[in-house]
């Protein structure tokens, strides 16, 4: 579990499985049957005509380490919104903390630690030397806490679960990935519920 690692949906296209259905049936000109097969929507996912899970979207709010939203921001259908460290000021060590760094008595976890505390006391020193947060920044650790909104169509979200829940995935990633699908197979069942 990664500490401070936070997962909210902050919005949702209102009744998005009957859009959905709405645009696969216009699609087969099959609008009077809409409502009647509970698994419609699956099973046009399944058959991998995605494109009418495109027209429903949900936006997250991520709190989670630099290095995870690098890899987030490369899937680019989608609109993101970051805390800048351009213009704010990182004054607290506020950082992600890997489980594998937990046991503080580890020698890796009093390198990191040692590691994380001395980044942020570099930035400290850069900023009273003057230098501006967008400059004083280059030495902040991947591991630094941001936040980000970002908006995704469902297809978009299917894609980065399937991507994001694999093992060979970054473990923080993971987690938010299973997250996010935790949420959606709530939201949305017929469109999530096979993953």
């Amino acid at each position: 579990m990664y500490n401070g690692l936070e997962v909210k949906l902050l919005a949702i296209t209102p009744d998005s499985e009957n859009l959905v259905e709405k645009a696969g049936r216009l699609c087969y000109a099959s609008g009077d049957k809409q409502g009647t097969n509970e698994n419609w929507i699956s099973a046009r996912v399944k058959q991998g005509h995605e494109s009418l899970i495109e027209h429903a979207s949900a936006t997250f709010y991520i709190k989670a380490s630099r290095a995870l939203t690098h890899e987030l921001v490369r899937h680019r259908i989608a609109s993101y919104s970051q805390r800048s460290q351009r213009y704010v000021r990182e004054l607290q060590a506020d950082y992600i903390t890997p489980p594998e760094f937990e046991d503080k008595n580890s020698e890796a976890a009093k390198i990191f630690h040692e590691s994380m505390s001395a980044a942020w006391s570099s930035y400290r020193k850069l900023l009273d030397a003057g230098m501006k947060p967008e400059i004083a920044r280059y030495v902040l650790p991947n591991a630094c806490m941001t936040e980000i909104i970002c908006t995704w169509n469902f297809r978009e979200i299917r894609h980065i679960l399937k991507l994001r829940t694999s093992p060979a995935a970054l473990p923080e990633i993971r987690e938010v990935a299973h997250k996010i699908a935790d949420i959606m197979k709530e939201q949305a069942p017929k469109v999530f519920g096979d993953l």
